[in-house]
């Protein structure tokens, strides 16, 4: 009698998970990227996002497909909007500039020469120091990736030989354009 049962409460359960899932675009993209199934996931989250009327889900939402687009995809541009998205429609929230930050260091390397890529890691503190300034719950993580990156701040030489002192504004270049306040190591 228990494994007849247990056999038709798990038809029953199977049978309402793909209801739900059919009928709930971002539940379904969660649990499409559970299942490693990112581009489908961004594509579920995208409708999601089109019929919700819930800023906090569909901040969410931006948020995973920031997260997918970053680690994924190394969709950094599409990604950034999207994190800068879910922070517009959930204030106060510092997950999405952790993001952000990360894209940066994750891709600083890739800014050209050592100046640029020494620009980029600013920009990513910045980040995350913004991300601690307005959400207490991710201070500790935004702490631990700033201590991570202090020593690959830019050397006071680097700047003395381009006419540049700590304090001064200075343009990160290649695809995050943001400008960072000049801070060095030593």
């Amino acid at each position: 009698m228990k494994a007849k049962y247990e056999l038709v409460a798990k038809a029953y359960n199977d049978s309402i998970e793909v209801i739900r899932r059919k009928d709930n675009p971002i539940y379904d993209a969660t649990k499409l990227q559970q299942e490693e199934k990112y581009k489908e996931a961004v594509d579920r989250y995208k409708e999601g996002i089109e019929t919700s009327d819930d800023d906090n889900a569909k901040a969410q939402a931006y948020y995973s497909m920031a997260f997918i687009q970053t680690y994924e995809f190394g969709q950094y541009q599409t990604a950034r909007g999207n994190a800068q998205k879910a922070a517009a429609l959930k204030s106060g929230w510092g997950k999405p500039y952790i993001l952000i930050g990360d894209m940066y260091a994750k891709s600083s390397r890739n800014c050209g020469d050592d100046w640029n890529t020494r620009l980029a890691i600013l920009a990513a503190i910045a980040k995350y120091r913004y991300a601690k300034s307005i959400d207490s719950e991710v201070a500790a993580d935004a702490n631990k990736r700033i201590g991570n990156y202090n020593a690959a701040r830019p050397e006071k030489q680097e700047g003395f030989m381009r006419g540049v002192s700590a304090g001064q504004k200075a343009k990160v270049g290649c695809w995050i354009g943001e400008t960072v306040t000049v801070e060095f190591k030593d």
